[in-house]
C-alpha cells in the first residue's frame, strides 16, 4: 500500500485545543437543551428559525429554566448563526437565580474570551456550581487551571478537580487525567495510571479516549505496537460513529494491519469518515479511486477526494494533489501554479516531502516565483526531518546553483 495513503497519524495526530474543548462542552449543553420539546406548544424549539413564543415568554417572566433554554437557543440553535451576547445575557439571567447548568454554561462562555478578567469571572460561576455538586463544573475547574481562558495555569490544582469530576463519573475529565498521567503535567508520568484512565474515560463512552487508546497501541510509541488491539479501539469508536477512528480503520483495512485485508470495508469505512467531512477519510477515498483498490479505478473521483482532503489540510494530501498537476497522472491537466500551491500548503504544515518538493520546483527550473533561498530554506527543513533525498540536494545546492548558466566566453 502507497506510503501517501492518509492516516490519523497526520490528520488527527495533535491534541484537540482546550478552546475547542470548551466549544463542545458548550455545543453539547445546547443540544441536550434545545432539543426538548417547548413546554407548552409541543413544538421542537430547534424545529424552528426562532425560538418558540412560549420560550420566551416564561424566560422574560424570570422563569430560570426558560431563561437558560433560551440561552442555550442562542449559544446553538440561532439562525443564521449562534448569537452569543444574547446566549450570555440569558444564562446570566438564569445563573444569578442559582440554575446550576447556566452556571456552567455562562462560565464556558467566559472561558472562550481567552482574557483574564473573564477567566476569573468562569471561576466564580464554576466554584458556584461546584457547591451544588454539578460534575461537569469540577472538570471545568480543571480546565480553567490548565490554562483555559488565559487564567495562569496550575497543572497540580487542574489535576485535582479533574480527578474529582473523574470520580463523579465524568468521562472527559478522566481523558484528561490520562493526557496528564501520559505527559507528565501536575504528576510524575505513569503510562500505566495513563492507560487506566484512558480505559475509564473509554468505559464511560468517550470516543476520544477510544481513538486514543486505538493510537498508543497503533503508533507503539509509549507501549510496544499492538495493531490488533489498536484496530479493535478503532472500531469501538468508528461503531460510535467517531470519523477519525472511521478513517482510521479504513486504512488498517486497506493495508490488512491488525485485521484481514479487505478492500471493501476500506471504502466503507473510509466512505463513513469522508461523508462526515474527516479529512483522512476523503484521503483514503482518494489512494482507493486512484489505485483502483475495492472500487474502479478513477482518476476524476480521486482527484476530487484529493481536493476534499487537501482543503481540509490533510498535508500527504496537499502533496499528492501538487505531484498530480505537476506530472498530469492519469489524464490531470498540468499546471505547475497548481502544483506549487498545494506544495506550499503542506510544506507549510511541516510535511518534508513537499518541502522536499518545493525545493525541486526550483532546482528543475519549475517555477517562476521560488528563488534560491526558498530552495535553501524548503530543502534545509526537509533535510533536518530526515529526509535523504533532500540532504543530497541540498548539499548540491549549497556549492552551485543548476540554474545558473555560465557566461559564454569573450571575443578576442
Amino acid at each position: 500500500m502507497s506510503s501517501r495513503f492518509a492516516t490519523s497519524r497526520q490528520a488527527t495526530g495533535a491534541r484537540c485545543s482546550r478552546r475547542v474543548l470548551a466549544l463542545l462542552a458548550l455545543v453539547a449543553l445546547a443540544a441536550t437543551a434545545c432539543n426538548r420539546v417547548d413546554f407548552a406548544s409541543g413544538e421542537s424549539a430547534s424545529a424552528a428559525s426562532g425560538p418558540a413564543s412560549a420560550l420566551v415568554d416564561g424566560a422574560e417572566s424570570g422563569d430560570a429554566a426558560a431563561q437558560f433554554e433560551l440561552g442555550s437557543f442562542y449559544a446553538g440553535q440561532a439562525q443564521p448563526g449562534p448569537d452569543l451576547a444574547q446566549a450570555a445575557d440569558w444564562y446570566q439571567r438564569a445563573a444569578e437565580q442559582g440554575h446550576v447548568r447556566a452556571q456552567v454554561a455562562l462560565a464556558v462562555l467566559h472561558l472562550e474570551h481567552a482574557e483574564k478578567a473573564r477567566a476569573v469571572e468562569a471561576r466564580r460561576w464554576l466554584l458556584q456550581a461546584v457547591e451544588q455538586g454539578d460534575p461537569v463544573a469540577h472538570h471545568h475547574l480543571g480546565e480553567l487551571y490548565s490554562g483555559a481562558g488565559g487564567y495562569e495555569p496550575d497543572p497540580v490544582k487542574a489535576v485535582l478537580w479533574w480527578r474529582r469530576a473523574a470520580n463523579l463519573q465524568v468521562a472527559s475529565a478522566s481523558f484528561r487525567l490520562g493526557e496528564a498521567y501520559e505527559n507528565g503535567l501536575g504528576v510524575e508520568r505513569d503510562v500505566d495510571e495513563a492507560l487506566s484512565h484512558y480505559r475509564d474515560a473509554a468505559d464511560r463512552g468517550s470516543n476520544v479516549a477510544r481513538h486514543r487508546l486505538a493510537r498508543i497501541h497503533d503508533m507503539g510509541e509509549i507501549v510496544p505496537r499492538n495493531a490488533a488491539e489498536a484496530a479493535t479501539w478503532y472500531r469501538v469508536a468508528a461503531e460510535a460513529g467517531y470519523a477519525p477512528a472511521q478513517a482510521q480503520l479504513g486504512y488498517m483495512y486497506a493495508r490488512g494491519d491488525g485485521l484481514p485485508q479487505r478492500y471493501d470495508m476500506a471504502l466503507e469505512w473510509s466512505r463513513r469518515a469522508a461523508e462526515a467531512g474527516d479529512a483522512s477519510g476523503c484521503n483514503n477515498l482518494a489512494v482507493l479511486h486512484l489505485k483502483g483498490f475495492g472500487v474502479e479505478q478513477n482518476i476524476d473521483e480521486a482527484v476530487r477526494w484529493y481536493r476534499k482532503a487537501a482543503e481540509g489540510s490533510h498535508a500527504a494530501a496537499q502533496n499528492m494533489l501538487g505531484t498530480l498537476f505537476l506530472t498530469g497522472q492519469g489524464g490531470v491537466e498540468k499546471n505547475n501554479d497548481e502544483a506549487e500551491h498545494w506544495w506550499r500548503m503542506a510544506a507549510e504544515q511541516g510535511y518534508a516531502p513537499a518541502q522536499y518538493n518545493l525545493g525541486g520546483m526550483y532546482t528543475r527550473n519549475l517555477s517562476a516565483t521560488l528563488t534560491r533561498t526558498d530552495a535553501l530554506l524548503w530543502l534545509a527543513r526537509a533535510a533536518e526531518q530526515g529526509h535523504q533525498a533532500a540532504a543530497r540536494e541540498l548539499a548540491a545546492l549549497e556549492t552551485t546553483d543548476p540554474r545558473e548558466v555560465p557566461a559564454a566566453p569573450q571575443a578576442g
